[in-house]
């Protein structure tokens, strides 16, 4: 970790800086195993009171804290002592941030449960005593406006048999049709 020192009036001794700088080292740990870490620390004294600064640039960020104390060195500690709690804190958030991301094609427990109630109360389609098949409306959400060409494109994915859509142009609903081994066969509607 780069450490830049400036101070007013203000020292530490060699045994103090130690001490600080295995503090500094506990900081860099939590942040960044890399290093590179880069901290600037402005130390002031004024009559009988001492004021600590410490910026440190970290994980695209700027964590500032300050502190006051009686000498140099505990004014500096006490705002040591922040930093590591600001470090602990947004080091939490990029890692649940990134925990998020990792896991978002998978749906969250308390969702998942909710899609199975709701699957759970949908009534099963009723056969019919003929032997004529039934037709069931779909219930789905009104079709999106494209152009034919969009259309098409939705139509690449190797999943999708067809695409239904509202066309731009005319308002339309109309449906592209993917036929195996021949071209794509389009239904329009009245």
């Amino acid at each position: 970790m780069k450490v830049t020192f400036s101070g007013r009036k203000a020292r530490l001794t060699r045994r103090e800086r130690s001490k600080l700088d295995r503090r500094l080292d506990k900081i860099q740990r939590i942040l960044s195993r890399r290093g590179g870490l880069e901290a600037h620390i402005t130390l002031a004294k004024q009559r009988h009171l001492c004021e600590a600064e410490v910026t440190l640039r970290a994980l695209r960020h700027t964590l500032v804290v300050t502190a006051a104390g009686v000498s140099a060195f505990t004014a500096l500690h006490q705002a040591l002592v922040k930093l590591e709690k600001q470090a602990l804190r947004n080091k939490r958030k990029i890692v649940e941030s990134h925990r998020v991301r990792r896991q978002r094609d998978k749906p969250s427990p308390l969702v998942a449960h909710s899609i199975e109630r709701f699957e759970a109360s949908i009534p099963e389609p009723e056969q019919p005593l003929s032997g004529r098949p039934s037709i069931v409306p779909a219930q789905q959400p009104e079709p999106k406006p494209m152009t034919a060409e969009e259309a098409l494109l939705v139509l690449e994915d190797p999943s999708r048999a067809y695409v239904s859509y509202r066309d731009a142009d005319t308002g339309r609903i109309n449906v592209l049709i993917r036929r195996p081994g021949g071209p794509a066969e389009l239904v329009e509607g009245g």
